[in-house]
């Protein structure tokens, strides 16, 4: 009983496990016509397997990838791969990928929707010369490529021009220069009207029925989006054009720290390109693709500097009524808690937006003596963190919020000092003009 009870308990114990034991007398004694597996190369063989399927498949992924490629290049498709941040809560910055599928045909409509931006734009862009002179010869009266100033940008269909003054300076004689029309038309010049908050300049032309465009806003636009730099180039054979992206917005160029220091009757803020963009196109608009214009170019060091539409196109109503540029007037000097960085505490009062009064001692007064904030009390420390309940911030400087009125309005101030908020009723007037 105890011998059958050992032998039940062995064979449970082997029940589905495998064992080579007494197969080799087997095949060596009496069982030799049988061929013999091979038990101690079974791991070899099965790694040796899957390499090979491993290969053949690296090969199948290889070789489908290119039929696909030529599939859809046959089929007039391009398809493009790009690589983005997983925007998942735990991404830890890994990155999936996208396929943006592209037809000619969509590559084709894009170019086909540029080219008719050019042309729909073009016919509001001119260009600027020196006037001739009636010449002896029929030489002598014709225009040329590398007499041209600049350009400039209709904005009005009686002959209201803008561009930037280092196209025309506010000092040019309006008998000493010409506008080209798209068209080839010549137009002589009535006035030139400079506007030293901008940096732009306003020419009146002597023509009627000419094209404007629509302007965009800067509540529209984005870091990256693409714009379209127009040039007149009639005298060489049309336009000229370049396709570049707007970078920043609200850019303003630094050097030292006194650079930070702001006026509120003068911009000091522009938009960033980024492309660097020859001299030839100082004066011309920049589009984007909704057709809408963003501002002109006004060069700067790196030749990649917009004035904003806005900084021109707020006074164009003032201008066409009184034919001069009659801005609002506060009169302070402040720095922008907003882009200011490592300012003393004691000046902020902590606080990360707002314009703070300030100045240099002797030379620069935080409020200007008889300004209207001076007359109403304003003194240097004041922190300006509203104006008529519109937030002073990085998006809306005191100058471009100031700027918005006009001469004779009244508005609210709300005055942060010492941990203490006021407000301030101020008139707005017009700037004196400085004595020579």
């Amino acid at each position: 009983m105890t011998k059958n009870k050992s032998t039940n308990d062995k064979e449970k114990e082997t029940i589905g496990q495998t064992t080579t034991e007494g197969l080799e007398d087997f095949y060596e004694k009496e069982a030799s016509i049988f061929k013999r597996p091979i038990f101690e190369h079974l791991g070899f063989i099965r790694v040796y397997y899957f390499l090979v399927c491993l290969f053949i498949g690296i090969i199948g992924g290889i070789l489908g990838e290119l039929f696909v490629n030529n599939y859809f290049s046959s089929q007039g498709l391009t398809l493009t791969s790009l690589w983005q941040p997983d925007s998942g809560v735990n991404s830890n910055d890994e990155k999936q990928q996208v396929i943006i599928l592209r037809t000619n045909e969509m590559e084709k409509a894009e170019s086909a929707a540029i080219t008719s931006l050019v042309e729909a734009t073009g016919a509001s862009v001119v260009g600027i010369f020196p006037k001739k002179e009636a010449g002896e010869t029929i030489w002598d009266n014709i225009y040329l490529p590398e007499q041209q100033l600049g350009n400039g940008l209709i904005l009005t269909a009686d002959g209201w021009i803008v561009t930037s003054n280092q196209v025309v300076t506010a000092d040019s004689k309006p008998e000493d220069l010409v506008v080209v029309m798209s068209d080839k038309t010549i137009a002589d010049i009535e006035s030139i009207v400079p506007d030293d908050a901008s940096g732009s300049i306003f020419i009146k032309a002597k023509v009627q029925g000419l094209k404007v465009v629509k302007f965009g806003t800067n509540q529209t636009w984005l870091p990256g989006e693409q714009l379209l730099v127009l040039a007149n180039s009639v005298t060489n054979g049309g336009y000229k054009t370049i396709l570049t992206n707007l970078v920043k917005i609200n850019y303003q160029q630094l050097t030292k720290g006194q650079d930070l220091l702001q006026n509120t009757e003068v911009y000091k803020k522009r938009i960033l390109l980024k492309d660097k963009i020859s001299k030839e196109f100082f004066g011309s608009p920049a589009v984007n693709l909704k057709g809408e214009i963003i501002g002109i170019l006004y060069g700067g060091a790196e030749g990649n500097i917009l004035l904003p539409e806005s900084y021109f196109s707020q006074v164009l109503k003032n201008l066409l009524a009184s034919g001069k540029i009659d801005r609002p007037y506060l009169g302070v000097n402040y720095l922008d808690l907003s882009h200011v960085v490592g300012l003393d505490r004691a000046i902020s009062e902590g606080r990360m937006s707002g314009a703070v009064l300030y100045g240099e001692k002797g030379t620069l007064p935080a409020v200007i003596p008889n300004s209207p904030a001076a007359k109403a009390g304003l003194k240097a420390g004041d922190i300006i963190i509203k104006v008529n309940n519109e937030s002073v911030d990085a998006n809306n400087s005191l100058t471009e919020i100031i700027q918005q009125y006009k001469v004779g309005d009244a508005v609210k101030l709300s005055i942060f000092f010492q941990g203490t908020e006021r407000e301030v009723e101020v008139v707005l007037t017009s700037k004196p003009v400085a004595a020579n």
